[in-house]
């Protein structure tokens, strides 16, 4: 059985210090076990206001390049968020699948861009598949989880063994709280739809207005048969590791 991290790390307001955060957790990953280990969305250069600042293509390109080496290393696949880039000023943004090999194995472009992102990001096309360590896996960007008849028909039962659900989702402010919210039975529902394990991987802190933080993290496993194994704890940085298919997981606080 795969074992897997799950890295509710803080989000940084620059590249610099959010690869410095991902290849530390690699690290702590590694020594604990983990296959592969799931980032967040937009996880290389954070998901705020500053990201025009940050999304360029030298800087990113050569973040990436330093994580791929080190998967190399450690032998070790990651899911990791982050800008790429196309013709002339196109920006889209991403989920990287790099192998334990250090090979870009897919990259995955959110197509269900909010009115806000769509100003500055091109919407994605395509849902591929990758492999990593042995495994078919793709990725749900944050509230495409939302859409199961698009995501269903892209990604239909078997396609994948593994999902990544990277982002920053939480209650709808407009709607009573509930428990649990419903991005985690979005999260279940995707899971029983695609019978592949979703790994959803949230952010543990919003930059833009830190009072959102509230109901950042809680982080959620969900199995093939629907069913959440578990989440992670809420309001908090670290990462969780656990044998896939597990319902429970350790815990790592973020120093």
């Amino acid at each position: 059985m795969k074992r897997i991290a799950v890295a509710q790390i803080a989000m940084r307001w620059s590249t610099q210090e959010n690869l410095a955060a991902i290849l530390k957790t690699m690290e702590l990953a590694h020594a604990r076990g983990a296959r592969i280990c799931g980032f967040s969305e937009l996880a290389i250069t954070g998901f705020h206001r500053q990201i025009a600042r940050e999304a360029v293509q030298a800087p990113v390109q050569a973040a990436i390049e330093q994580l791929q080496a080190r998967c190399a290393e450690l032998g070790m696949a990651i899911a990791v968020g982050a800008p790429t880039f196309g013709s002339g000023t196109a920006r889209y943004n991403s989920h990287l699948l790099i192998d334990e090999s250090g090979a870009l194995a897919a990259v995955v472009s959110k197509q269900g861009l909010t009115e806000p992102e769509a100003t500055f990001f091109e919407r994605g096309t395509h849902r591929p598949v990758g492999t990593l360590q042995q495994m078919k896996c793709s990725a749900v960007i944050c509230r495409e989880v939302g859409d199961l008849d698009t995501v269903s028909t892209q990604l239909p039962a078997g396609a994948a063994d593994l999902v990544f659900v990277p982002g920053a989702l939480r209650q709808d402010p407009e709607k009573p709280r509930e428990d649990p919210p419903e991005y985690v039975r979005d999260i279940a529902r995707l899971a029983a739809a695609t019978r592949a394990f979703v790994v959803h991987t949230n952010w543990p802190n919003a930059l833009n207005r830190p009072e959102e933080s509230v109901d950042g993290g809680g982080s959620t496993v969900a199995g093939p048969g629907g069913e959440v194994l578990f989440r992670l704890p809420q309001q908090a940085a670290g990462v969780g590791v656990f044998d896939l298919g597990a319902r429970s997981f350790e815990w790592h606080p973020e120093p």
